[in-house]
Parts: C-alpha cells; sequence; structure tokens
C-alpha cells in the first residue's frame, strides 16, 4: 500500500497505452486512483479494483473532484479536446477547464503543454508540471527512444547495422545514447554536431565527428542516417547528396529535421518517428513516468 505522504486522490485522463499501465502501476502500489478515456481496447480485457470510464463522457455525467490530474502526453492533438487515444471518450479541453475551475487540484500534470494550460493553472494557482521539460525522464526515455530508433532503421533497410556507416546528427540526450547502441552493433558510426564541445565529447567516446558544413562531402556514404536535432537539418541541399539506398530515421520533435517532402520526391526511405518510449515501449515508459509522479507527490 501506498505511504501516508503518498495518499492523494489521483485520476488519470486520456494519453495513450502506457497511462493504462501507468493507472495499473499506481493501483498496484496501493494509491487512490481513477482512470478516465484511458485506451478502450485495453480496458475491457480485464477487470480492474480502480475506477475506470472507457466510454463517452456523456455516460460519467460528471467529472469527480481528484488532488492529483494526470492528463496525456501530449495534452492536446488537436487543440479541443484532451488526447486520448480511446475514441469512445472525449473530453473537450473547455469542459476539463470548468470542472478543474470548480474543484481546485493540488497538481496538475502532464506534457508538452500548451499555452493556454499554463495560464489557466496560474490563474487558479495550480501547481503544474510539464514532464517533458524534466530531465531525468529526459535521460531515461532517451534507452528506449534510442532502441526504437534502431528498430525502425533495421525494419526499414535491406542491409544490417553491422558495419555500416551511419551519421547521428545531434549529441544531446538522445543523440549520446543511440550513437553508443550502434556502436555495440559494430556499426561504423560518425557524428554531426554544431557545437565544439559535443564534438569534442564525440571524439572522446571515440566516433568520427564532422561539423554541419563538412558533412555535405561525404552524405553519400551513410547507409544510415539518424537525426535528434529539432530544426531542418537535412534540407533540400542535403538530401541530393544521400545515397538512394540510405535510410534515414528522424526521432527530433515536431516538425522534425528532415524535408520529407524532397525526400519522397527523390525517392529516399526517410521516416518520422515520434513517441518511440510510448509505442514501443509502454510498459518502460509507464515506469519512467510513475518514478518521477511519485517525486512529485511528496510535494502534494
Amino acid at each position: 500500500m501506498a505511504s501516508d505522504f503518498l495518499s492523494p486522490s489521483i485520476t488519470i485522463i486520456g494519453g495513450d497505452y502506457r497511462h493504462y499501465l501507468l493507472y495499473e502501476n499506481f493501483l498496484q502500489r496501493g494509491f487512490s486512483v481513477s482512470g478516465i478515456a484511458l485506451q478502450n481496447s485495453i480496458c475491457h480485457q480485464k477487470d480492474c479494483d480502480g475506477e475506470l470510464y472507457a466510454e463517452s463522457l456523456t455516460s460519467v455525467n460528471t467529472l469527480l473532484p481528484s488532488d492529483v490530474w494526470i492528463t496525456g502526453i501530449p495534452f492536446t492533438k488537436d487543440q479541443v479536446h484532451l488526447y486520448t487515444e480511446n475514441p469512445h471518450c472525449l473530453v473537450t479541453i473547455d469542459y476539463f477547464f470548468h470542472h478543474l475551475a470548480q474543484n481546485i487540484p493540488k497538481l496538475l500534470i502532464g506534457g508538452h503543454f500548451p499555452k493556454e494550460v499554463v495560464e489557466f493553472a496560474r490563474t487558479y494557482q495550480i501547481p503544474c508540471h510539464d514532464l517533458l521539460k524534466c530531465d531525468a525522464i529526459a535521460i531515461e526515455n532517451a534507452i528506449p527512444t534510442a532502441e526504437g530508433a534502431i528498430y525502425h532503421a533495421i525494419e526499414a533497410s535491406q542491409s544490417v547495422l553491422h558495419k555500416s556507416p551511419c551519421v547521428v546528427f545531434g549529441f544531446g540526450k538522445c543523440g549520446r545514447v543511440l550513437a553508443a547502441k550502434l556502436k555495440g552493433l559494430d556499426a561504423k558510426v560518425t557524428i554531426c554536431a554544431r557545437k565544439e564541445e559535443d564534438l569534442a565529447a564525440a571524439e572522446a567516446c571515440g566516433y568520427d565527428t564532422k561539423n554541419y558544413d563538412d558533412i555535405i562531402s561525404c552524405l553519400g556514404s551513410f547507409m544510415f542516417i539518424f537525426n535528434t536535432v529539432p530544426a531542418r537539418i537535412l534540407d533540400k541541399k542535403k538530401l541530393s547528396y544521400i545515397n538512394k539506398e540510405a535510410v534515414i530515421i528522424d526521432i527530433a520533435s515536431l516538425p522534425g529535421g528532415v524535408d520529407f517532402e524532397t525526400a519522397k520526391n527523390l525517392g529516399i526511405t526517410a521516416k518520422h518517428c515520434l513517441g518511440i518510449p510510448g509505442k514501443l515501449a509502454p510498459k518502460t515508459a509507464a515506469n519512467i513516468l510513475a518514478k518521477q509522479i511519485i517525486t512529485l507527490l511528496k510535494t502534494v
């Protein structure tokens, strides 16, 4: 059972499969937890000890007060409803705001909150935590993200990574983990980065390095190209140098770092792989979220 300082009531609303697993995680820990608009196909596969609302919100009639609200990541995709993979239970942002204004929670937790959520929380003095801005989560998520990027690369290519020339754009949290895992598969890894300190760190790890200007001359030699930088790195000019048999895997947040339309016109395989932890490693992703959320609950 959860200890006394972890006793607030919790409601998880929306999200994808990892949020259902997060719901189960909290149940197993003994929390008082409810789930609303969780992924429908999963919710009906088994009986749960907590409260699960998987049908349309009109059948629920009204949201109940909760000390802590945990929303999906991102908070919304259409700017009208809270994000959920359950097509039968849509909750409008306006409806959600109205409820919170009438029943002020002690904590609002989610990810990729739009400006209107931050302003609403400030107006009603609701502590608001964006999990995507948490370094600890970003570092831990780099592992399933890197493994997922490699999975997508292998799936999209007719070649093995072993001894294949690969380039990783960016040497941040994800770039470092991805490069290490590629090296572990005996790929020939080159790091392309802008900052001198990143290039120096990459060289210290034993990787070949290139800056953005020098990379053009050797782009055609790479069979696997990974981008982690959320800026237009692979533009029309750079794409024209890439081998037509190469595979590009972009794991950068929207809008990504690849001119996908040009890549398609050139016949280059380019995949924008977003939300890898939640899609390919939902249990791990849920455990990572639970760990950080429990830390936040200690402040309630």
